[in-house]
């Protein structure tokens, strides 16, 4: 789904050209994956032949749009000056890449392994997870896995991952990072300290470290559209329709 009103970064003029250099390739790949969402999946073809495929690819459409939805928040927080829900949005990005990459590498060993009942539990569990008592009374197997989980097993793939999630965490977090020095500067000389809401703009290498992650979640969403047609094929092996 092309869509012209993708919500980008502004790159002015006078930005290191580095960080010039990364946030043009950012820019890019929020439009690669704005032009991936669809509209609609249709239950035809090889996902007419498996439920377990149509739950997988449902899965990570709904996961593509949350991921453009946090790309082009952040980016529209950069351009007004207002970095704080920057790092939340970029945050959320890293969260939800981690999720991603899991379900990719769990689908593929369970695919291996022709394991359809795990194959649609993992499904059901990423879907419908949640961590509401109430929910959970009646289907505790839909417990979501704590994100740090995800995070933690992301590091051993991506060194250092882990650690500029804490990183952006501390930003997020009403800390020293997320209040103070987010926001204000001491003169040291009288005690006297000013307030800036833009003073974090700074800090634009934490936006870039985690929405070049944009192209790992990328890669995943095309490994998933493999998958599933296997996983269809499979299913469709074992239990005709």
């Amino acid at each position: 789904m092309t869509d012209a009103s993708v919500h980008l970064f502004r790159i002015p003029a006078g930005m290191a050209d580095e960080d010039a250099k990364s946030l043009a390739a950012i820019n890019r790949e929020i439009v690669e994956l704005a032009e991936r969402r669809r509209k609609t999946i249709a239950v035809a073809g090889h996902l007419a032949r498996s439920k377990i495929a149509w739950k997988i690819e449902t899965f990570a459409e709904a996961v593509l749009y949350r991921l453009v939805a946090l790309a082009e928040g952040t980016a529209l927080s950069w351009n007004a000056a207002i970095p704080l829900p920057a790092f939340l949005c970029t945050r959320a990005v890293v969260e939800t890449i981690a999720l991603l990459v899991d379900f990719q590498g769990r689908v593929g060993k369970l695919l291996e392994g022709e394991d359809l009942k795990g194959l649609n539990e993992l499904t059901m569990n990423r879907i419908f997870s949640t961590r509401d008592e109430g929910w959970l009374q009646g289907s505790p197997e839909l417990k979501s896995v704590n994100v740090m989980t995800h995070i933690e097993k992301l590091d051993k793939l991506l060194p250092g991952a882990l650690g500029h999630y804490n990183r952006l965490s501390e930003r997020c977090h009403p800390n020293s990072l997320g209040h103070h020095q987010m926001f204000a500067s001491t003169d040291y000389s009288n005690g006297n300290v000013t307030y800036d809401s833009a003073k974090a703009m700074r800090d634009v290498t934490a936006i870039i470290a985690g929405l070049t992650l944009l192209g790992v979640a990328e890669h995943c969403l095309g490994e998933l559209s493999v998958l599933s047609e296997r996983v269809s094929e499979l299913h469709h092996r074992v239990s005709p329709s």
